[in-house]
């Protein structure tokens, strides 16, 4: 089991901090390939969905969730 106190320094981590700046960064990279191109490649759009999907679940964890 995690403590709240390991989650809480593990997300305060520069590292981590650094993580998830840069999982934001793919969801807004694959929003704007959405953006102008949704349409073209219907796979791809599922594929560009799943991808924002799975990095904001990864982004919403809550110490919570481990219990």
């Amino acid at each position: 089991m995690i403590s709240v106190s390991d989650f809480l320094n593990w997300k305060s981590d520069p590292v981590t901090k650094a993580f998830f700046q840069a999982a934001q960064e793919r969801v807004e990279e694959c929003k704007d390939i959405l953006s102008t191109s949704a349409g073209n490649d219907t796979l791809y759009d599922r594929f560009l969905v799943g991808m924002i999907h799975a990095y904001r679940e990864l982004q919403e964890f809550r110490v919570e969730d481990f219990d």
